[in-house]
């Protein structure tokens, strides 16, 4: 092993590479600065990782014209490399991707951790969700060794595993969750309604997940078994609303936590928080033998018929499926869950419909109409699942913008005497 600096990292890179950078938490701002110093090295190199959109902003393919990116989600910091042929987009679930990165070969991985403990092993801290996979058949591993990244209770890598390190202090990624509106408010409470005491719980990222949890702080027991978890978590735990703290089985399982320092510090608590891999947390085995598990995610519009687009607005891709079907059909599966998808019911100064007839040919169907049980809008809750076709569209229009019922019950009409 050797002390790494811009120089030695420099001379590693050459054409042809692959080089697996992970995103979340676990993308070192450091790396990030020495490559912008150095965008040179990045001529031919394919950097592969699962960036997420808002979140992870760094656009690698940008650092020279030869570069590439690989990624299970598109956003608008990435249209430049994308628009050149230089970003390879892979439609993939998470649990479809973190396979494929196990059965793949990558020259370097840039790796964040958390300074080695008396076994000599490096958490990697608050992202635990692709690295494990990357790892499989990595053949140099580069270490950024911060002390801002909290030792926690999950995966992490062997000091003897890493070639390359560099110890330095830097900021973790934060990602304060947002203020909701008052539409969204509403909604999360018809949410928090469908949640009984010892559910277990998974959450999507942004807004809607924000509200929700703010909702819940009243319910008791409460587990939660995600991908992600996000600042609004501390407001749960403040409250009692999650079951006590326990060394042996933790009541919060997830991959990846992102927020600010306060959520950094609670995780580490290894009574609070187990991290596991994206191969155990979006297993399908594994979700659809937890009872009671309810996965609340966003979507952006919902077709009468129950199927559910998440990716694109106006036939643009400004996201990916990520692991929101592998949770819905999940909690589809498991003995006292359901699928709840939540959306605000219109766009645009409510001038769009987001409960629409049907997805159009430029919209991809996230989640399939047969893993949706309930949506749920600012109106109201549909559960939809096992309904007949006419029942099921009769309840979507009821959670529609009043505004927009009468014409979905005349576009119904029409496509009913298609089908």
């Amino acid at each position: 092993m050797h002390k790494l600096d811009p120089d030695s990292f420099a001379r590693a890179f050459a054409p042809g590479m692959r080089v697996y950078a992970p995103g979340c938490g676990g993308h070192s701002a450091l790396f990030e600065r020495w490559l912008r110093a150095m965008p040179a090295i990045a001529e031919g190199v394919e950097f592969c990782g699962v960036h997420i959109p808002g979140v992870n902003r760094f656009d690698f393919g940008a650092l020279h014209p030869a570069a590439r990116m690989r990624n299970i989600f598109l956003a608008p910091d990435w249209r430049g490399c994308w628009a050149d042929g230089r970003f390879a987009l892979q439609p993939l679930a998470y649990s479809q991707f973190v396979r494929q990165l196990a059965a793949s070969t990558f020259d370097i991985a840039l790796l964040q951790v958390a300074p080695a403990d008396a076994d000599g092993m490096h958490s990697l801290g608050i992202a635990a969700d692709f690295t494990p996979a990357a790892l499989v058949n990595a053949r140099q591993v580069f270490a950024h060794v911060n002390p801002r990244m909290p030792r926690t209770r999950g995966p992490g890598i062997a000091h003897a595993r890493i070639d390359a390190l560099v110890e330095a202090d830097a900021a973790l990624l934060e990602s304060p969750d947002p203020a909701p509106d008052p539409a969204t408010t509403q909604l999360a409470a018809h949410i928090a309604a469908l949640v009984d005491d010892g559910d277990t719980l998974q959450f999507g990222l942004g807004k809607l997940q924000a509200a929700v949890l703010r909702a819940l702080v009243g319910r008791r027991n409460l587990r939660v078994h995600s991908g992600m978890v996000s600042d609004s978590l501390l407001l749960l735990e403040a409250a009692g609303a999650l079951a006590p703290r326990n060394p042996e089985r933790p009541p919060i399982v997830c991959g990846v936590a992102l927020g600010t320092p306060a959520l950094y510090a609670a995780v580490a608590d290894p009574s609070l928080v187990q991290f596991a891999p994206v191969s155990h947390t979006h297993d399908i085995g594994v979700l659809r033998e937890i009872a009671c598990f309810k996965s609340i995610n966003a979507a952006i519009a919902v077709d009468l018929l129950g199927q559910v687009s998440a990716e694109t607005i106006d036939g643009a891709q400004i996201s990916g499926v990520g692991g929101l079907g592998d949770f819905a059909r999940g909690a589809r599966l498991s003995q006292g869950g359901a699928s709840i998808i939540g959306l605000l019911a219109s766009a645009r100064a409510n001038t769009l419909s987001r409960i629409v007839p049907r997805l159009g040919e430029q919209d991809i169907v996230g989640v399939p109409r047969l893993d949706v049980d309930i949506v749920v809008t600012e109106h109201g809750v549909a559960a939809i699942g096992g309904l007949d076709v006419d029942a099921r569209a009769m309840a979507l229009i009821a959670i529609a913008d009043p505004r927009h019922r009468d014409a979905l019950r005349s576009a119904w009409a029409l496509q009913r005497a298609r089908l």
